[in-house]
């Protein structure tokens, strides 16, 4: 069994890629305070490996060459609600090889005020969303959940998994008409 059918596609089709760019924000400061961001970001790199054992993921450097923005800062309050991550999806149309087409910008927030494995958990979750899982499950022991459990998931179920390969065998963005 998956949750496919809680999944809701773009008017443009499924933002999926068969293979993805992601940068995770660096680690800035050398000093004392740089062990919460050295945890942030190991939270938030060891959520992008049990994302990148089911997709073609590659971390990059440079902010320019990734589909995946996945920064260090709270999320601003959504209808009065304080969250601790959020994925925001852009389609934009970009030439690739003479032709035009669309593809999925996904800015992803985590929020560093959090426990490591809440942190990594939060991560784990918001990137389903960046790589296409556009809906949650109804079930608390999958990564996409609605609502966290009391214990962080830091694996994709089996009904997680079942729906990332769904949704990999959906046709891409549709694209546009040359301009």
């Amino acid at each position: 069994m998956d949750y496919r059918h809680r999944l809701k596609p773009t008017p443009a089709g499924w933002p999926r890629r068969d293979h993805w760019c992601v940068w995770v924000e660096p680690v800035r400061d050398g000093g004392p305070t740089g062990i919460w961001e050295q945890r942030w970001f190991q939270a938030v790199s060891q959520a992008l490996v049990t994302w990148q054992q089911h997709l073609p993921i590659t971390v990059v450097d440079q902010p320019e060459r990734a589909q995946v923005l996945v920064e260090r800062r709270r999320p601003p309050r959504l209808n009065n609600r304080a969250s601790h991550g959020r994925a925001v999806l852009e389609l934009l149309e970009v030439q690739r090889s003479e032709r035009w087409q669309l593809e999925p910008k996904v800015t992803v927030l985590i929020s560093p005020g959090q426990a490591q494995t809440a942190i990594q958990a939060t991560a784990l979750h918001e990137l389903g969303h960046a790589f296409g899982l556009w809906g949650h499950s109804d079930q608390a022991g999958d990564a996409m959940a609605v609502k966290p459990g009391a214990t962080p998931i830091l694996e994709l179920s089996p009904r997680d998994q079942r729906t990332l390969r769904w949704l990999q065998q959906q046709p891409e963005l549709q694209s546009p008409t040359a301009p």
